[in-house]
């Protein structure tokens, strides 16, 4: 238990009487018995990191997540792609074709005249 040896009051300081300092002592014991002590702090840090250590665990799967399908993205994109030109490929021999078929057409058209 808390005690103390407190000198006469006539040594007190001017307009504080022996019941208004033990008042003010009360109320000191008061707040510094409701203070957290270290181990509350410890568990409270504890709790924290382990919440922030799930969320981050979370987070992470999450992220590898999207990373995996993003990557089946750019996969299909690659794939896309090289179907693409080879379909531009295709159509620009289609062409090159119809035209050299329409001249041959006109060459024999012009020597069965």
């Amino acid at each position: 238990s808390y005690t103390h040896n407190r000198a006469p009051a006539e040594s007190s300081p001017p307009g504080l009487d022996g019941t208004t300092l033990e008042r003010i002592e009360d109320k000191l014991r008061s707040l510094t018995a409701s203070m957290a002590t270290k181990d509350d702090l410890r568990s409270r840090t504890t709790t924290i990191q382990d919440a922030l250590r799930a969320e981050m665990a979370g987070i992470r799967s999450e992220v590898a997540s999207h990373v995996g399908r993003i990557s089946l993205q750019e996969e299909a994109t690659e794939a896309l792609t090289a179907r693409m030109t080879s379909a531009d490929t295709a159509i620009a021999r289609q062409g090159t074709m119809l035209l050299s078929m329409r001249r041959h057409l006109e060459d024999l058209d012009n020597r069965g005249r």
